[in-house]
């Protein structure tokens, strides 16, 4: 397929959900590595699949999909508190930081504390991550195109609330998921060590953004009144400078519902303290 078919593919796709969905999920020939699905993050996967099946809804699934708003196969990953029954349930999106990718939440332990949020009495939801890279893009590579083009379908296909109620995210991810939020609909954000940037000579230092354009356009500073309609909730370790100061701030700006100041830095350890309070604050506007 020379690169001319392949752009065409991809617009073709983007032309309905359901197209997407079969593309990306082993409907369509050549368009997937696989759909796998496993009973935690630590098990062995059970059998090469095509769908979830109707009869029972593995804790966590796993797959990988073309995305037509990011030109690439991405991976997707579906995680359901255990022990509940296989039906429709809403979905929290969750964003990954940095470079990381979506399974990176399976190895925060995000299963076992959305399950135990369950047990305690938190109403089901589930967890929906896809891989964005660092959420900005470039040119066809599109992350925000992917969570409002493709991802619905994607949901659908696996027997969920095709629109997210909520958006979580850590570090890069963090600063996504208050982009996300923008989008009327959403009824909860949380973000854990959002990155964030006071100018345009800092976030330049970083790579992370390709022009001031850019940074103006995604840096969640310079966009408060788009949230003034949505629970926000903050979360960032008081060693986690510059950051812990500008998410001060942000916290003032959007006058959050929550905003946790704690000791820890930006990191894996402090990721994993602050995920479970995130999970339950999102859960709460369920």
């Amino acid at each position: 397929m020379t690169s001319g078919e392949l752009v065409n593919t991809a617009r073709t796709v983007r032309v309905s959900r359901r197209s997407v969905l079969l593309g990306g999920l082993g409907l369509g020939a050549g368009l997937v590595a696989g759909c796998q699905q496993q009973a935690g993050p630590a098990g062995t996967p059970d059998a090469l699949q095509t769908r979830a099946p109707v009869s029972e809804a593995p804790p966590v699934v796993t797959g990988r999909s073309l995305s037509a708003g990011r030109y690439r196969e991405v991976d997707i990953v579906i995680i359901r508190p255990a022990g509940i029954p296989p039906e429709p349930i809403p979905v929290c999106l969750a964003l990954h930081g940095g470079l990381g990718t979506a399974k990176g939440f399976l190895e925060l332990g995000l299963p076992d504390m959305l399950t135990q949020l369950v047990k305690s009495g938190n109403q089901p939801f589930a967890i929906a991550s896809v891989d964005g890279g660092r959420w900005v893009g470039d040119k066809d590579d599109d992350p925000q195109r992917m969570l409002n083009q493709d991802l619905p379908g994607w949901l659908d296909y696996h027997d969920l609330a095709s629109t997210p109620f909520s958006v979580l995210g850590f570090g890069e991810g963090g600063s996504a998921a208050l982009v996300a939020a923008r989008t009327p609909g959403y009824a909860a954000v949380a973000a854990i060590s959002p990155t964030l940037f006071d100018t345009w000579g800092e976030a330049a230092g970083t790579k992370i953004y390709h022009d001031e354009a850019q940074w103006k356009e995604f840096d969640p500073l310079r966009h408060t009144v788009e949230l003034s309609n949505v629970p926000v909730g903050l979360w960032c370790g008081t060693e986690d400078r510059p950051f812990v100061d500008l998410t001060r701030r942000l916290a003032d700006k959007t006058k959050a519902v929550t905003a946790s100041f704690t000791p820890g830095g930006h990191d894996t350890e402090y990721f994993k303290r602050a995920l479970p309070e995130a999970l339950k604050f999102v859960g709460g506007y369920l």
